[in-house]
Parts: structure tokens; C-alpha cells; sequence
């Protein structure tokens, strides 16, 4: 079994109809029963630099013990003319955050996923000293 951590994240490609746009990662989120991908809100759209992709890829891996099996899923960016993603915000507006909620019975039958819950979320930035060492989670761009 290799370390569970590798398999809270995805590759994710952006797509404008069959031309690959860009590649990201998102990272697996459970709530309730619900599965979200959590991912910067400027890989589903950025309007300053002309990024309107229309849907997403993504890596999602097959076998715990080998992380080169995978499969690609592929998942629309809009429903009739609507975003399907929700941006994150703050009392200063919009920020640099996205999810996406996937549907389980659309993933890959065999994949293989870890997922972040409400109990790894701090509940006041109190818990945090200065200083405290930060782990990010994400995959480099190929």
C-alpha cells in the first residue's frame, strides 16, 4: 500500500471542446456522503487571462498499489449555460478556490480515492502558531 495521502489529489486538465487548455490538480472532499473536487477557481475560469475552458479531465487512480494505472474522467464545466462549479468567497469578495461535486456513480468503477473531511478543517485559526510547519497538497504541472 503506498501512502494515502497520494491518493487525495487529481491531475486535472482543462479543455475547450477536444483542445487541452491546461493542467492543474484538485484535491478529494467528503462531506455528508457528497464527493467534491476542490481545486483554484482560476482552472475553471480566469477571465483576465481568456480561460474559458468547457470541461475538466481528470487523473483518477485504479490501484492502491500502483500509482501508474489510471483512468481519465471526464466532466462538462457547464449544464445549460450554467457553471456547475461553486466558487469560494470571503467578506472581501471572490477568491481563488473552486469545487466541483462529482457524482460517485459516474467515476471509474475501480478507482481509488482518499478524501479530506470536516474533521481535518480547523476550527479556529487560533490552533495555528506562527511558525507551524504546512504541508500543500497538489501535483506538479508535467
Amino acid at each position: 500500500m503506498i501512502e494515502p495521502l497520494l491518493l487525495t489529489t487529481a491531475w486535472v486538465s482543462t479543455f475547450e471542446g477536444k483542445r487541452l487548455l491546461t493542467c492543474s490538480s484538485g484535491f478529494f472532499f467528503e462531506r455528508e456522503g457528497r464527493l467534491f473536487l476542490v481545486t483554484s477557481r482560476h482552472v475553471m475560469i480566469d477571465k483576465p487571462s481568456g480561460h474559458f475552458p468547457d470541461r475538466i479531465e481528470m487523473e483518477l487512480h485504479t490501484d492502491a498499489k500502483n500509482l501508474t494505472r489510471s483512468n481519465r474522467m471526464s466532466v462538462p464545466l457547464y449544464l445549460n449555460g450554467k457553471s456547475v462549479w461553486r466558487q469560494g468567497g470571503d467578506t472581501g469578495g471572490e477568491i481563488d478556490a473552486a469545487v466541483l461535486e462529482l457524482e460517485r456513480a459516474a467515476l471509474p468503477q475501480s478507482v481509488v480515492l482518499r478524501c479530506f473531511t470536516p474533521a481535518h478543517l480547523l476550527r479556529s485559526l487560533q490552533e495555528v502558531e506562527v511558525g507551524t510547519s504546512v504541508l500543500i497538497v497538489g501535483l506538479c504541472c508535467r
